[in-house]
């Protein structure tokens, strides 16, 4: 039982990477940046769609009412990077069917508690942002869903 941070990120990410997409079924999810030294950051990659990270955003602390609990709570970013095609209403309503995919898969219930120590995944309203070149001109943009992660540390 390895229940903590580390377990917990790991499962989020690989179950993100088991999605299949509806549109694009070519360009699957694919974490990068998953703590193993390598480190092409996701905003400086190219010519990549649905390639991911979970960044920390907020360090664990204890969500206990009283005292300390055991249960730790922590802000985590998904962050997806899209590509900028010829057809920007292609690419919206792929993001929104990946926005509505990704956040039904990070509430459910399938976290494997014993192993990776989930209790619960909360996500918060996503954002959108465009990654400009050295000229200004817009190259992709990056998805990020926030979320509150709920899990045990033993």
């Amino acid at each position: 039982m390895s229940q903590g941070i580390k377990a917990a990120l790991e499962h989020l990410e690989n179950t993100i990477m088991s999605i299949t997409p509806k549109t694009d079924l070519n360009s699957s999810f694919v974490a990068v940046q998953r703590g193993d030294g390598f480190t092409v950051d996701l905003d400086e990659r190219s010519f990549n769609n649905r390639y991911f990270e979970l960044s920390i955003d907020l360090f664990p602390f204890d969500d206990g009412m009283t005292g300390l609990s055991g249960r730790k709570r922590t802000r985590v970013d998904l962050r997806v990077r899209y590509e900028i095609p010829t057809d920007y209403s292609y690419l919206s309503r792929m993001i929104a069917e990946d926005v509505s995919k990704l956040s039904d898969t990070l509430k459910e219930p399938d976290y494997d508690l014993e192993n990776t120590g989930i209790v619960s995944v909360i996500p918060y309203q996503p954002t959108f942002e465009p990654i400009a070149d050295i000229n200004g001109a817009r190259v992709a943009f990056i998805l990020t869903i926030p979320f509150d992660l709920l899990f045990l540390e033993s």
